[in-house]
């Protein structure tokens, strides 16, 4: 029996995952499903990449189905709120393929044998639905993405299909509710995605505001890999008691990505990145820097080396940032460098390298940068490239979230593991030849 079965999922909705090739749900699955089928106010904190999304998108579907005149009627049934465009788009892709597994099943996809199935719908899976106008369609459920930065005039012509499901960023989501293009008297979830972003100075006043406009009885959910208590309490004017989910040591972290760790003065932090690069020949890298002017600076810098790359930060326009992301997953180019805010919330396959050129102060960005690899179960490397400070900092984070940075450094171009102690013997050697030469 197909354990979806046992949460409590629909049918059809469940021959639909089969046609995607998902026939066993994670553990975060597991316990979020039957809790938003029951409509509970959940707090969800799982690893990137164990399938929250999944998780509160099948009791979203669930509910439609099971009344679809009536989700035609009271629109939209779900708003899911994401901090950039890039997470939105996303989570519009997963619910398109979803209801475009729907309409395969429905079309009599489910009658074929299993190899030509999974033949006939690999490219199902593995592509992102383009997205036409904004406008993502299905004959059963109807999503549809709002994002900042296109004409009022589309999205108000977009929204006369009526969606179950609205996806999109918090401010352009306040301002289309404020406008009256759509309302949330009848919204039955309310999903905050990254909800610790969500929460942050740069976008609560739009977040409340779609908190406080949305009905008291509808479902609310806060779904990160990292979910502070800090977030928790600005959320309890509307999510009093969630039940809480924390499954923060899954083996993502531990057993799927290697953690790496060298260490380097900060000013030779660049030259560094390019010695690890030319050492290790990623096959997809994303490279990671807290500050925009340190991600165009190390851009050219690795670009005037003959390393091609491309940078992501967020001030871009729309189109850029968009047409850069393609070509990263496409392979058009295999090294990406970018910000904390530009990037969180990629979802791009078969990363094999993050590396980043500095430990945030928040031991959770570190996290969320680590998760961009080892992704659908694969493996990964994650690379910090730390000045002392940092390296000390590195032990509490990982002691933190369970896993272990492996001291590294490079010998004639070749990545080497030394043992611990002469790794930082040599660190105190060369803070000291720093100090040495301060003086001088």
């Amino acid at each position: 029996m197909n354990n979806f079965m046992s949460l409590g999922i629909n049918t059809s909705l469940i021959q639909a995952l089969e046609i995607l090739g998902i026939n066993e749900p994670t553990e975060v699955q597991k316990q979020a499903v039957p809790l938003l089928l029951e409509k509970k106010d959940l707090s969800m904190q799982s690893e990137t990449g164990t399938g929250k999304t999944l998780a509160y998108l099948l009791p979203i579907y669930n509910t439609i189905l099971s009344n679809i005149d009536e989700a035609d009627r009271r629109w939209p049934v779900a708003v899911i709120i994401c901090p950039t465009q890039e997470l939105a788009v996303q989570v519009a892709n997963h619910s398109a393929q979803l209801a475009m597994a729907l309409q395969s099943k429905n079309n009599g996809a489910m009658s074929q044998s299993d190899s030509c199935q999974q033949q006939g719908l690999s490219k199902l899976r593995n592509r992102a639905p383009k997205i036409d106008s904004n406008l993502l369609n299905s004959p059963q459920v109807r999503s549809l993405v709002l994002l900042g930065g296109t004409q009022f005039t589309r999205q108000k012509q977009a929204l006369k299909i009526h969606p179950h499901i609205i996806v999109g960023t918090p401010g352009r989501l306040a301002d289309l509710t404020r406008l009256r293009y759509f309302d949330l008297s009848h919204l039955q979830f309310l999903i905050l995605d990254e909800a610790d972003r969500l929460f942050s100075r740069e976008y609560i006043e739009p977040v409340e505001f779609l908190l406080s406009n949305a009905p008291k009885n509808c479902t609310h959910v806060m779904a990160s890999a990292t979910i502070p208590e800090r977030t928790r309490n600005r959320a309890k004017p509307w999510m009093p008691k969630p039940i809480v989910i924390e499954l923060e040591r899954e083996g993502v972290l531990s057993q799927a990505i290697e953690h790496w760790a060298f260490y380097s003065d900060h000013r030779k932090k660049i030259d560094l990145l390019k010695r690890i690069i030319v050492a290790i020949h990623p096959k997809r890298c994303l490279i990671f820097a807290s500050e925009a002017y340190r991600v165009q600076r190390a851009a050219e810098r690795l670009n005037s080396s003959g390393l091609q790359c491309a940078s992501l930060v967020s001030r871009m326009e729309k189109q850029s940032r968009h047409s850069i992301i393609e070509q990263f997953k496409t392979g058009g180019i295999s090294l990406l460098i970018t910000t904390d805010l530009a990037a969180r919330g990629l979802d791009i396959p078969d990363i094999t390298h993050v590396i980043s050129l500095d430990l945030p102060e928040d031991g959770g960005v570190y996290v969320h940068r680590a998760g961009r690899t080892a992704r659908a179960g694969k493996k990964g490397i994650s690379i910090l490239i730390a000045d002392k400070l940092e390296l000390e900092r590195a032990s509490r984070t990982a002691t933190r979230f369970g896993f272990v940075f492996r001291t590294k450094w490079l010998e004639y171009g070749t990545v080497m593991e030394p043992p611990v102690e002469a790794f930082f013997e040599r660190v105190e050697d060369m803070e000291t030849q720093k100090r040495s030469k301060s003086h001088l």
